[in-house]
């Protein structure tokens, strides 16, 4: 068995009909556990791969990553940190490093 296999399996769910019980009543049971175990939003995460990003992006990203928590600290301390202003040295900040 590959791990795709292990995969659907996990994201199977069973109702079994109580005795008495009526067919709408099972499903709207079977409906509210699907949505509290988070069955559905798997599936629908796994039913496209999502490719990997170059090892440029990655390392892009990372160095960005650094940069802006360095930017972070130097605003926090300045006391001039807010969203607003963060997102206006970010912009900056990219054009600058060409990224």
């Amino acid at each position: 068995m590959g791990p795709s296999m292990r995969e659907r399996r996990s994201l199977m769910v069973e109702v079994k009909r109580k005795p008495n019980e009526s067919i709408g009543s099972m499903l709207r049971r079977f409906n509210r556990f699907v949505q509290v175990s988070g069955v559905l939003v798997k599936a629908k995460k796994s039913q496209f791969r999502v490719k990997k990003p170059t090892e440029r992006k990655e390392k892009n990203a990372a160095i960005m990553g650094m940069h802006l928590s360095a930017l972070r600290k130097k605003l926090q301390k300045l006391g001039k940190y807010d969203e607003e202003t963060f997102e206006e040295e970010k912009r900056k900040l990219k054009q600058e490093l060409d990224l």
